[in-house]
């Protein structure tokens, strides 16, 4: 937004992670403000994970914030401020959006799953049915995850270099969701229909590839998280293995209602987002 509009009733909602520069948030939601005529500004706020637990719960006692977005690696430690939580955040233990209510006490939610699995659904993918691979079983991944198990996923591997945080993900699925099948899995995307990057690899070009690409078959479709560009390193590659592909920004683009509506702005849709920041498809 145009920092003269800034004044000193203007409420603020940062963005909170490790790092900040690839975030998109504040891009959108000051745009969405702007043309509003509402006095918000999103702010990137970059805090390490050291800082986190000190920082974070300071962040609220600031009167004009009035709630925050957390991304990488933010998302598990956050839940930990809340004092109230929705079923997805407990499911998944991450939390993405945090919104202080009148009394001052913390909601948290979080939108990345749902908002992954609206996006599938605009392209055309339906995860009902489809045996899923999700690469990440951070925050973003859990979030995924939970969401393509309340789609009707048939079946859910989940791969982390993290072993043991996979495993809790595997078996946390199972007792909040329908999900049939969850399992630790390998990052061999062969006999997986559906393949998710929910990692930061690909945030920059000399990140190795978080699946080997050549094991995928051509009737696989392969999303990514990243969203630092449209075509990561892993969606040119499974493009080119002739894979369908999913960007990162769908996600991003169909959660900013359900932020909006969260931080108390309603009547917000995806396709009216899409058209004021002006994204085709």
């Amino acid at each position: 937004m145009d920092p003269l509009s800034i004044t000193g009733s203007t409420l603020l909602y940062p963005v909170i992670g490790y790092p900040v520069g690839q975030v998109k948030a504040p891009m959108l939601f000051n745009k969405v403000f702007a043309a509003s005529g509402i006095d918000a500004a999103c702010v990137p706020m970059e805090i390490a994970p050291v800082d986190l637990t000190r920082v974070g719960p300071a962040l609220f006692a600031v009167r004009n914030v009035r709630g925050a977005m957390v991304t990488i690696p933010h998302k598990p430690t956050c839940v930990d401020f809340l004092d109230e939580a929705s079923p997805a955040v407990r499911a998944a233990g991450a939390c993405n959006a945090i919104v202080k209510r009148a009394d001052g006490s913390l909601f948290g939610e979080l939108f990345d799953g749902v908002g992954f699995v609206r996006g599938l659904k605009r392209a055309g993918i339906d995860p009902a049915g489809m045996r899923c691979l999700v690469v990440g079983s951070g925050g973003v991944g859990a979030a995924i995850a939970v969401a393509l198990a309340d789609a009707s996923a048939a079946a859910l591997g989940i791969n982390d270099v993290n072993s043991v945080s996979a495993a809790r993900l595997a078996e946390r699925l199972p007792a909040y969701t329908a999900c049939r099948e969850a399992f630790v899995a390998t990052n061999d995307p062969q006999g997986f229909d559906l393949v998710v990057n929910a990692t930061p690899l690909g945030l920059n070009e000399t990140d190795p590839l978080p699946v080997p690409v050549e094991r995928l078959a051509s009737a696989t479709v392969v999303a990514d998280v990243v969203m630092k560009t449209d075509f990561t390193p892993l969606l040119r590659a499974a493009q080119a293995r002739g894979c369908t592909i999913h960007m990162g920004r769908e996600m991003f683009i169909e959660m900013a209602p359900l932020y909006l509506s969260l931080f108390g702005y309603d009547g917000y849709t995806s396709e009216g987002i899409r058209k004021l920041i002006g994204y085709k498809d």
